[in-house]
């Protein structure tokens, strides 16, 4: 027995409509096959970042002030029949810097010697 379903489930894994610099816009998408995701903007060209059932871009610096909305578009054939499901969002663009947690504690050594 073959499963196959087309493509769901289209969404954003924020629904925050205040973005920052830096700040990764993420979209997924469920399907069997495993659908192909675009990300879609007439208001900005971009560079983006993809896997198996996901594709996600930067906010950039030079999108600051703006309000942009982004459309995600979730494609898969199945049996020849292809399925297209969308889903968009709109977001304003702050000046401020994302700032990611960073944890350090691996870099930390747990004891120092010193050789007299």
């Amino acid at each position: 027995m073959r499963c196959v379903d087309g493509a769901t489930d289209v969404k954003f894994t924020t629904e925050k409509r205040s973005l920052s610099v830096g700040e990764e816009l993420l979209c997924t998408a469920k399907g069997n096959p495993i659908p192909d995701i675009t990300l879609g903007s007439a208001d900005v060209a971009k560079e983006t970042r993809s896997g198996e059932g996901w594709r996600s871009l930067v906010v950039q610096s030079d999108w600051v002030g703006r309000t942009l909305t982004v459309e995600c578009i979730a494609t898969n054939n199945v049996d020849g029949q292809e399925f297209s499901r969308s889903n968009s969002i709109t977001f304003n663009v702050t000046g401020e810097p994302f700032a990611p947690a960073v944890y350090l504690d691996w870099f930390l050594p747990l004891g120092i010697c010193f050789q007299d």
